[in-house]
């Protein structure tokens, strides 16, 4: 969080909510800070999870609209946290500070555990599920339409390369990330092809039951090519689990992990070989936009060595114009015939 909401943030502000929003707790425990204040609250019988949004990241109508919708999914059978109002029966509780305002919502913890790349079940029922839930998302948004507010994907903040990197040191990278935003917005937009998203999909963000996968922060959504939604998973499955291996072998993982993933995709919605190939480009739009997270939300000269170290990689990448991982789509294509 940057260190002027963080400034403004109170444990009075989490105390109120709690109490607003009527939960009879028995334990608080923070669990991440990083764009929003996420909390679990934990009563007799039950957990809950409570975010504050500051008003400099999203407005008031965009929190309200990311609710409608997922509550929206959540009705057509998606697996997703649900969210809950308070007992004055709002959504969401507002707190003031000194500047802006904290959006405090409520949802409800999904079943299952979080899961690490190193973990046994990081494999092909995970990647399988994975895509499966994201298929039925895609199908839900695609077959119900609904009108909420929500940017678009190139009017995002972290597309403002000018605004947070250096025009002199970064002034290849600017060049090309406006470059890339311009072609891929020469992409066909239709119902079929492009609506609204979650656009975060790694595996931080759900929880695995040991059969369905549970969907949570919902934060990012957007409207977006639904192909994007298929290449972030790719992305930060890749950098997580062999984001130092050469990128032969990045690739090899890439092939193998959307193997499993379109199994599971393709038994709720299709999706052509043509989309499929579009892929890179979306995964190289997320390597401008971590790179300008890492600008906005960090001291670059003050960062840890892991941190700095990511931030290398990701400058190293995008200076010699290498994907985090290039999917053999032909091979991939085959394979997925011949299963």
């Amino acid at each position: 969080m940057e260190a002027w909401i963080e400034a403004m943030f109170s444990q009075t502000f989490v105390d109120e909510a709690i109490d607003r929003f009527g939960i009879q707790k028995i334990g608080v425990k923070k669990l991440g800070d990083f764009e929003n204040y996420v909390f679990e609250v934990e009563e007799k019988n039950t957990s809950w999870i409570l975010r504050f949004t500051h008003s400099s990241h999203r407005t008031i109508e965009e929190v309200k609209s990311e609710l409608v919708w997922v509550n929206h999914l959540y009705d057509e059978g998606a697996h997703v946290a649900r969210a809950y109002p308070s007992k004055y029966n709002k959504m969401i509780e507002i707190f003031s500070s000194e500047n802006g305002q904290f959006f405090a919502c409520l949802f409800n913890k999904v079943p299952g555990r979080a899961v690490k790349v190193d973990d046994p079940i990081f494999g092909s029922p995970l990647f399988e599920a994975w895509g499966k839930e994201i298929g039925k998302l895609h199908d839900i948004s695609m077959r119900n339409q609904v009108s909420v507010k929500r940017q678009r994907w190139d009017a995002g903040d972290l597309l403002q390369f000018d605004r947070y990197l250096s025009k002199t040191e970064d002034a290849r990278i600017i060049i090309e990330g406006k470059r890339l935003i311009e072609e891929i917005q020469t992409f066909h937009e239709t119902g079929k092809t492009f609506g609204l998203i979650h656009s975060d999909v790694h595996y931080g963000n759900f929880h695995f039951d040991g059969k369905s996968i549970h969907l949570f922060d919902f934060d990012d959504s957007m409207y977006h090519y639904y192909i994007s939604d298929i290449a972030i998973p790719v992305y930060y499955a890749v950098w997580q689990k062999c984001g130092t291996a050469s990128l032969t072998e990045r690739s090899t993982f890439a092939t193998e992990f959307l193997r499993s993933f379109l199994k599971g995709y393709r038994e709720e919605i299709h999706v052509s070989d043509e989309w499929l190939k579009t892929i890179p480009y979306f995964l190289r739009l997320r390597d401008f936009e971590l790179y300008t997270v890492f600008h906005k939300k960090f001291d670059v000269e003050r960062m840890n060595d892991k941190e700095k170290g990511m931030l290398d990689g990701i400058r190293s990448r995008l200076m010699r114009s290498e994907l985090i991982a290039k999917p053999a789509f032909e091979e991939l294509k085959n394979r997925i015939e011949n299963a």
